[in-house]
């Protein structure tokens, strides 16, 4: 055991209660089929580049350098100050972000998977059906960034921001304005859906204690497990460094197999706790075997 670091090793005990958290999210209506746009309209850069191109198989040595589709969330009432959902094209990979941005730099959070081969080809090929580098700004949206506007507080806020080489698309449009922009919803559905079902939900950064407060804990389980920490922030196992506030929390592992193991970690701040909880029971016992 480190100076800055302990272990605990959880065995299995009693089912326990597993409880989901909220996320931002986009508008939950369900996805349009896209309509055909004749082209992408140019924001910036060569409106031709890229057109022979366009029609190639969904494969990253087929379409060009740097080709991209982001969806960007903001205004409304969300914890966060923005969500982005972005696939982008680099060489042979094709690169899959979440982020999620809080009131000050250090809130903001990222996770990134690189997909080649088969499952680029397969993305790439449902995000084009979608319409992502052919969906014409509608006629409701606002062309340009959407930071250059005032988000606004009433309701959420997306912008699309699409590049096919270099050309490229960029607008922004209210959620009541999407009833009217049915390929804009169904590129929106597209992207987010896509990455959502390759990237885990973030955990929520508590921004509203000092980073002195703050420790760290490391878990893992036996099995593929989910664990849900004081009833609401919900995370996958294996988790690495996942910041939690000084203090007791009670934890709630629950295991593919739906065995479930209910405890009580103790963190200390500045300091890293790492569990790794039992979901089998070999012998019986249903006490947590000692930390080590």
């Amino acid at each position: 055991m480190t100076p800055r670091s302990l272990a605990l090793v959880v065995g299995l005990g009693l089912a326990g209660l597993a409880c989901s958290s909220a996320s931002a999210s986009p508008a939950g209506a369900a996805a349009t089929k896209a309509t055909a746009g004749a082209a992408v309209a140019a924001e910036t850069g060569d409106a031709g580049d890229g057109a022979e191109s366009f029609h190639a198989p969904a494969d990253p040595a087929t379409i060009p350098e740097g080709t991209f589709i982001r969806i960007t969330l903001d205004g409304g009432v969300s914890p966060f100050t923005s969500v982005a959902w972005d696939v982008t094209v680099r060489g042979a990979t094709a690169v899959v972000s979440l982020v999620k941005e809080n009131l000050c730099a250090t809130g903001q959070r990222e996770r990134v998977k690189l997909l080649e081969g088969a499952g680029a080809r397969r993305i790439l090929a449902t995000l084009k059906d979608a319409g992502a580098w052919t969906c014409p700004g509608p006629t409701v949206a606002t062309p340009g960034r959407a930071r250059d506007h005032a988000a606004p507080s009433d309701q959420a806020r997306y912008e699309i921001w699409s590049a096919w080489g270099r050309r490229m698309t960029r607008y922004h449009l209210t959620q009541s304005a999407l009833r009217e922009a049915p390929c804009a919803l169904a590129v929106i559905t597209a992207v987010t859906a896509e990455v959502r079902a390759l990237l885990e939900p973030l955990p929520m950064r508590d921004l509203y204690y000092p980073s002195d407060r703050l420790g760290w804990v490391t878990a893992t389980s036996s099995e593929a497990a989910t664990a849900t920490i004081d009833g609401w922030d919900q995370v996958r196992l294996p988790v690495d460094a996942l910041e939690v506030v000084e203090g007791e929390h009670s934890v709630v592992v629950t295991g593919e197999s739906g065995r479930s193991r209910q405890f009580k970690i103790k963190v200390a701040p500045g300091m890293t706790l790492r569990v790794h909880v039992l979901l089998e029971d070999p012998d019986g016992s249903t006490q947590p075997a000692p930390g080590r």
